[in-house]
């Protein structure tokens, strides 16, 4: 059950705004054209890898955390920025015409938020347990619907870049997790550890192989703001709407959980956490989800590379300075 619940924890990671609603996939793969086939069987291999190396030397990261500002730094940016779109995208979605309700639905997030923050694991394990199974399900039967179950038409003359860009991709959702997924990963013995990576690896390839080849097939709507979200309309486009509002949840929930985990080991004031973890990029998701994936996600990506380059290979080569727990700012 353990190994279930850090399997689902990871996917709930991945999967968020970005992802769900097409945008990361058009991005970083669908755009390449057939070159993004390839490149998600490579993609598949990175983040098994990544994953595996994480698990395995969780306890090292968790350590590195705290002994290393830069580790830090780039790890609390690259959350702030993730969480920023989640809030975006969820302000997107959940947009109704009734005031009352969108005060509803952003003070239900906010709760869950605050109960992430204080309860840290725990918490998270049972959100994820219950929303991430079905919302996978829910969103694969609906893009059933709208795939012709033929080779994707779609040719791209900007190919060259794609396998550069599926580096980019593993990085920009494995350095932003790895916080959590390290967490995760303690207690788990190595067999599980190897489980746990493979398996999570495997359906995240499978569901942006299906994702991909419907964006091929629908090569319009790649320069939309919500491409699969474009694809829908009445109950089909609600329903949509419902699922990508969870995925940027259930990411959202992973990225506080990180945030909050990094702050308290610069400081033990709970104020100054909620303010970094929840109030600073949901006054950054002002900027737009379209800005925020297009723009931001990028630029966090190259980012992520230097961020796991540091984990993998220079993790006994820093100079590494004590970050003392304080009571206050």
């Amino acid at each position: 059950m353990k190994v279930f619940s850090v399997i689902l924890a990871i996917v709930g990671s991945v999967i968020g705004s970005g992802f769900i609603s097409g945008k990361e996939v058009a991005v970083f793969f669908a755009r390449f054209g057939y070159w993004s086939l390839p490149c998600l069987f490579f993609v598949f291999f990175l983040f098994w890898g990544v994953f595996y190396l994480i698990l395995a030397k969780s306890d090292a990261i968790i350590e590195k955390t705290k002994n290393s500002k830069l580790f830090f730094l780039f790890n609390l940016i690259l959350s702030i920025i993730f969480s920023s779109a989640m809030f975006a995208g969820v302000d997107n979605l959940l947009s109704f015409n009734s005031f009352y309700l969108n005060f509803l639905i952003f003070i239900a997030v906010m709760l869950v938020c605050l109960l992430i923050l204080k309860k840290g694991a725990n918490i998270l394990n049972k959100v994820n347990l219950v929303f991430v199974p079905i919302m996978i399900i829910l969103f694969l039967l609906l893009l059933s619907s709208k795939s012709s179950f033929t080779l994707p038409l779609y040719e791209s003359e900007i190919s060259g870049w794609a396998f550069f860009y599926s580096i980019m991709y593993v990085a920009l959702n494995t350095s932003n997790g790895c916080v959590m997924i390290a967490s995760l990963g303690q207690g788990l013995t190595n067999r599980q550890k190897a489980r746990v990576g493979f398996i999570s690896a495997l359906v995240l390839m499978l569901i942006l192989m299906f994702v991909n080849i419907i964006l091929l097939q629908h090569p319009m709507a790649l320069s939309l703001e919500m491409p699969l979200l474009m694809l829908f309309d009445g109950y089909q486009g609600l329903a949509m709407k419902i699922i990508i509002a969870v995925g940027c949840s259930t990411t959202l929930f992973s990225l506080i959980y990180t945030s909050s985990f990094l702050v308290r080991g610069l400081c033990n004031n709970e104020f100054l956490n909620f303010v970094i973890s929840i109030i600073l990029p949901s006054l950054l998701s002002l900027l737009g989800f379209g800005f925020i994936v297009t723009y931001l996600y990028p630029m966090a990506s190259i980012m992520g590379i230097f961020v796991l380059f540091d984990l993998i290979f220079l993790k006994n080569s820093d100079k590494k300075i004590k970050l003392k727990p304080r009571k206050g700012l």
